[in-house]
C-alpha cells in the first residue's frame, strides 16, 4: 500500500514539475516571437517566472503570422496541429496568418522502432514477429500522433500498420490544459467583445484531437465509407483488420497503386486524367449531398489509383459530418448564389447563428453583393473555386462572421479537391460539375414525394414552435424581471431591425394556415382517400399545391 502511495505521489509531482518547465519553455517562445503581452500575463497569474520575460530578445521584425508559425512550429505536435487546424478558419484569422499557418507540416523526429513494438506488443499481448511474417522497421511516414509501418500477416496479406507515439496521449493533455489558460487569458484581457471565444476554439480542439488520438474512430470511418460506397465501380476503400486494431493501433489493407497526382498516374497513357478528375470531384460531391460524411482531408496523399483505375483512399483521420439541416442550408445557398439573391443569401447565414450582434448587416450585405456581381458574368469554366472560397472567407472574417467548424472543414476540403483534379486536368472546371451535381439535388428535392415529406416536417416543426412558444416567452420575461436580458441594438440598423419584425409578423400569421393544409393533405394521403395521381390522393396534391405556394412565398420571395 506504501509503495502504491509514493508511486501514485512521485508520479503527481513529476506532472507537476513537467507542467511547470513546459510553462516555462512556452513562456520563452512567447516572449522570443513577440507576444510578451501574453507572457507577462502569464507571468502576473503565476503560471510562469519574471525572469523568462528576459531569456529571449524577440524577432519583431517578422510578419505576425510567420512568428506565429514558428512558434508553433517550435512547441511541438500539438501546436502543430492546433495550427494547422487553425489554418483553415479564413472566417476568425486575417488572410495572411492564414498563408503562413497552411505551411505549418508535421515536422517531428521518428521515434524508434523498439518503442514502437512495445506499444504494439503491449496492445495485443503477443509479440510483432508471431503476428507477421514481415515487418518493416523504418516507417512509411511519421506524424505528430503515430507513425505507419509496411507489413505483411502470417496469412500472407499485405497491410500497412499505424502505431501511435509513446506517451502523446499524456503530452497533450498536458498542453490541452495550457492552451486553455493561454485562451482565458486572452479572452479576459484582449477580445471580449468578438463573436467567437477562444476557449471555444480550444474546446473544439480538443473535441478533435481526441477523435484522432482513437484509431478504432478511424477504423469504424473507414467501414462506413465502405459501406456507403459498396456498390460504387469508381472507389475503393482498404479492409480494416480489427483483431489487429484498438485505441493506439491500427491495422488496414495496404493499397496497391500510385498517388493520385504521382509521376507514374500523370504519365499513364492509359488512364483518361479528365474521367478521374471527373470521379473524383463526383465522389466528393456524393459523400456531401447523399451521405452527409465526407473525407475532411482529400489531399493528394490520401487518394491513390489502383492498377484497375479506381480510386482509393486513405487516412480516415478526419472526417466531416454534416446533418440534413445542414446539407440543406448548403443547397439552399447555392441556390441563392445562383439567383443573385443577397437578401436570401445573408437570412440563410443568420439562419445558422453565424451572425453576431456585432455585425453590420448593411456592410455583410454590400460585400456579398461586390462578391456576387464579381463573379456572376465570369464563364463556370473560368472560375477557380479555391480563389472565390477564399474570398468569401476573407468577408466573413471582416465582419467577424463565424460559420460552424464542419461548414470550414468543408471549405478546406473543396480547395484541396479542385487543386487535385486540377493537377490531374489543367482544363477541368469543378464548378461545373458542382453546378451539374446542384441540378439533380435540386430535381430531387422538389420532387413532389420529397416536397410532401418536407412540408410535413415544416408543420411538425411549426406545431413544435407553437407549442412552446408560451414556454420560452415566460423564460424571456423571467430574464428580464431578473435584469438578465440584454439587447443589443446599432442606430444605423434601426431600419432593418423594425423591417425583419414586420416581415417575420406577416410569416407567422400564415403559418397556421401552412400547418392547418399540410396536416389535412397529409392525414388525407396517410389514408389514402379519393382519387388518386401517382400513387397519390388529388386532394392532398390540391392541399400540398396552396400549401406548397404559401411557403414558397415566405421563402422566396421578398414580401
Amino acid at each position: 500500500m506504501e509503495i502504491i502511495v509514493n508511486g501514485v505521489v512521485r508520479l503527481i509531482i513529476n506532472r507537476k514539475y513537467g507542467t511547470l518547465r513546459r510553462y516555462k519553455k512556452i513562456g520563452e517562445v512567447l516572449v522570443k516571437y513577440g507576444f510578451t503581452f501574453l507572457a507577462d500575463n502569464m507571468r502576473k497569474k503565476g503560471y510562469i517566472p519574471k525572469r523568462v520575460l528576459k531569456t529571449r530578445k524577440n524577432l519583431q521584425q517578422e510578419t505576425w503570422g510567420v512568428r506565429i508559425r514558428k512558434a508553433c512550429e517550435e512547441l511541438g505536435p500539438t501546436f502543430v496541429k492546433l495550427g494547422q487546424i487553425m489554418g483553415t478558419r479564413r472566417d476568425i484569422l486575417s488572410a495572411e496568418i492564414i498563408e503562413e499557418l497552411e505551411k505549418l507540416q508535421d515536422q517531428v523526429e521518428e521515434f524508434p522502432y523498439e518503442e514502437a513494438r512495445e506499444v504494439f506488443e503491449q496492445s495485443f499481448g503477443k509479440t510483432i514477429d508471431d503476428t507477421f511474417r514481415n515487418f518493416s522497421k523504418d516507417p512509411i511516414a511519421s506524424g505528430s500522433i503515430g507513425q505507419v509501418y509496411e507489413a505483411v500477416l502470417t496469412s500472407g496479406e499485405e497491410v500497412v500498420v499505424k502505431i501511435q507515439r509513446p506517451k502523446i496521449e499524456n503530452i497533450i493533455k498536458d498542453d490541452l490544459e495550457i492552451l486553455n489558460t493561454l485562451a482565458k487569458i486572452t479572452d479576459e484581457h484582449f477580445y471580449k467583445n468578438k463573436a467567437y471565444s477562444f476557449q471555444d476554439i480550444i474546446e473544439e480542439f480538443r473535441y478533435r484531437i481526441k477523435r484522432e488520438l482513437d484509431y478504432t474512430l478511424e477504423g469504424k470511418n473507414a467501414e462506413r465509407f465502405s459501406l456507403n460506397f459498396k456498390d460504387n465501380k469508381h472507389l475503393y476503400i482498404p479492409k480494416i483488420y480489427w483483431e489487429l486494431s484498438n485505441k493506439k493501433v491500427l491495422t488496414m489493407e495496404k493499397i496497391k497503386g500510385h498517388k493520385i497526382i504521382h509521376t507514374e498516374t500523370l504519365k499513364n497513357p492509359k488512364l483518361d486524367h479528365h474521367q478521374l478528375a471527373l470521379d473524383n470531384t463526383n465522389l466528393f460531391m456524393e459523400q456531401v449531398f447523399v451521405y452527409g460524411l465526407f473525407h475532411g482531408d482529400p489531399h493528394p496523399g490520401n487518394i491513390f489509383i489502383t492498377p484497375d483505375g479506381k480510386i482509393a483512399y486513405i487516412d480516415f483521420g478526419i472526417i466531416g459530418f454534416l446533418d440534413q439541416e445542414s446539407i440543406n442550408f448548403i443547397t439552399n445557398l447555392f441556390i441563392a448564389v445562383g439567383k443573385k439573391d443577397m437578401d436570401r443569401i445573408f437570412n440563410l447565414i443568420q439562419e445558422i447563428d453565424a451572425i453576431s450582434y456585432e455585425t453590420n448587416a448593411r456592410r455583410l450585405k454590400e460585400d456579398i453583393s461586390f462578391f456576387i456581381n464579381e463573379y456572376y458574368d465570369k464563364p463556370l469554366r473560368e472560375l477557380k473555386l479555391g480563389t472565390a472560397l477564399r474570398q468569401f472567407m476573407d468577408i466573413a472574417y471582416r465582419n467577424g462572421v463565424k460559420f460552424p467548424s464542419q461548414y470550414i472543414l468543408l471549405l478546406k476540403a473543396l480547395i484541396s479537391l479542385e487543386s487535385t483534379v486540377n493537377q490531374l486536368s489543367p482544363t477541368f472546371s469543378i464548378a461545373m460539375v458542382i453546378k451539374d451535381f446542384m441540378k439533380e439535388i435540386y430535381k430531387k428535392k422538389y420532387h413532389p414525394e420529397n416536397l410532401a415529406k418536407e412540408y410535413f416536417s415544416y408543420s411538425q416543426d411549426l406545431l413544435f414552435s407553437l407549442k412552446y412558444m408560451p414556454r420560452q416567452i415566460r423564460s424571456i420575461l423571467q430574464k428580464m424581471e431578473d435584469e438578465k436580458f440584454t439587447v443589443h441594438v446599432k442606430d444605423e440598423e434601426t431600419r432593418e431591425i423594425t423591417k425583419e419584425i414586420q416581415k417575420q409578423t406577416k410569416r407567422v400569421s400564415i403559418s397556421i394556415l401552412i400547418s392547418a393544409l399540410l396536416i389535412i393533405s397529409t392525414i388525407i394521403m396517410v389514408m389514402d382517400y379519393g382519387r388518386t395521381v401517382f400513387s397519390i390522393p388529388l386532394l392532398s396534391w390540391i392541399g400540398f399545391f396552396f400549401s406548397g405556394l404559401f411557403v414558397f412565398k415566405q421563402i422566396f420571395m421578398n414580401d
